[in-house]
């Protein structure tokens, strides 16, 4: 019995610590990245057209130079020209592509982001009624739309895979401020 103790503690020692190790690993994998997503609604828009205003172009540069420093990387934009233009400046300023993925498809832009960029900080611009869905999709509150003239929010949304991390959800202002 003794020699079978002594085995099986040899044994332990060398099993314990690598079961630990994988288990960390595992846990990190799963919970131990965060995603920080920034969230917005497409600048300032030229009456019912999809195009921006001159205080949307205006507001496009603001996000540029407000962003260009948060480590994006990755833009995101519906199929709207105007959310194109409100991304581009940005885009251009960091050297990324921007990625179109339909306004309909949250889920879609969710997993793609979860996919590809699951420890990055990511840019999406999209609509007054899509950015609080997306906030949802993301595990973070239900919101109501955003006000028709109100285009200066910046929603900083924090998320990680876990389900028992709540996400965390900043709302910034930037540009001109909305009336």
């Amino acid at each position: 019995m003794a020699k079978f103790l002594i085995r099986f503690s040899k044994w332990a020692q060398l099993v314990v610590p690598v079961v630990v190790v994988v288990c960390i690993c595992i846990w990190w994998l799963i919970c131990g990245t965060q995603t920080t997503i920034l969230l917005l609604r497409h600048a300032d828009r030229l009456g019912t057209q999809d195009l921006l205003s001159g205080a949307g172009q205006t507001r496009a540069q603001e996000l540029a130079h407000v962003a260009q420093k948060t480590g994006i990387a990755a833009i995101y934009h519906s199929e709207a020209n105007r959310t194109l233009q409100t991304a581009l400046p940005l885009a251009n300023a960091l050297q990324l592509t921007p990625v179109q993925i339909p306004a309909n498809d949250v889920q879609g832009l969710v997993d793609d982001i979860f996919a590809n960029h699951r420890t990055d900080t990511v840019l999406v611009v999209g609509h007054s009624n899509t950015v609080p869905d997306i906030i949802t999709a993301f595990g973070g509150p239900m919101m109501d739309d955003i006000p028709h003239g109100e285009y200066d929010n910046l929603f900083v949304l924090t998320v990680c895979r876990c389900s028992w991390h709540q996400p965390k959800l900043i709302n910034l202002e930037y540009g001109a401020a909305s009336p």
